[in-house]
């Protein structure tokens, strides 16, 4: 038995549509594709300006030294793991893992591809900025030495947490449980958080780098959500239109 909750219902019969692929597909196009392509052009010309305008604004180098300063024996460990949850293959086994596992609760195709799109959308903005920005990474120590040199603009691990983690976030509003959604609200909302301190913390990424990857993986969670809905929204139009 579920209780009247706004964020539960999320939109009342929109919820329950059972939108068409192709409604999914001209959805996503319109309200995350062409926003994400928007994206990437705004992205280079901010990293081109940090590159070549602020001559990669020094201050940053001296704010990555400061925070190397605070690391600790029982710290390091710790932003390690935090950093390393959101590794490549760990973000893309994670999406579809929570894919699989919404695709079971829910049964709604539409809502476990969710997670995919948004770390999808983030990957293909993040792989070409990072390649055409080419902005060095820190002057300080780095916790994670193998790391490529040249790919510190925009964070793509922060990217990567705040597609994944705040798409579950914004799909757990349908969840009838409020102790547990709050719960998964909650973790989902700071946990990215943390991973962006973490690659600061280990000398990966420039201030301003993480909070570029934060506002990009942001977007890539919202305009995703956001294009589903309104793939739902037609459904109920259509749905209601043959009942009438």
């Amino acid at each position: 038995m579920t209780t009247a909750h706004p964020g539960h219902h999320d939109g009342g019969r929109e919820a329950s549509a059972r939108p068409t692929p192709k409604e999914v597909l001209v959805s996503i196009l319109k309200r995350a594709v062409l926003p994400a392509l928007v994206a990437f052009g705004v992205l280079v010309a901010i990293g081109k300006i940090i590159m070549n305008v602020f001559d990669e604004i020094p201050a940053e180098d001296t704010l990555s030294r400061d925070v190397a300063g605070w690391r600790t024996a029982s710290l390091n460990p710790i932003s390690k793991t935090v950093s390393t949850i959101n590794d490549t293959w760990f973000t893309i086994g994670g999406s579809v893992v929570v894919a699989l596992v919404i695709l079971v609760l829910t049964r709604k195709w539409w809502l476990a591809i969710l997670p995919v799109l948004a770390i999808s959308l983030e990957a293909s903005v993040f792989v070409p900025v990072t390649k055409i920005v080419n902005r060095p990474r820190p002057e300080a120590e780095r916790l994670d030495p193998h790391a490529p040199p040249t790919s510190s603009f925009p964070s793509g691990h922060t990217a990567a947490s705040f597609a994944l983690f705040w798409s579950i976030m914004l799909l757990a509003q349908r969840i009838p449980n409020v102790l547990a959604r709050r719960i998964v609200q909650v973790v989902c909302f700071v946990f990215p958080f943390c991973v962006g301190f973490a690659r600061l913390y280990r000398g990966m990424h420039h201030l301003s780098d993480v909070i570029i990857g934060a506002l990009l993986g942001m977007l890539c969670a919202g305009i995703s959500y956001a294009a589903i809905r309104a793939a739902e929204r037609q459904a109920t139009e259509r749905a209601d239109g043959v009942r009438g």
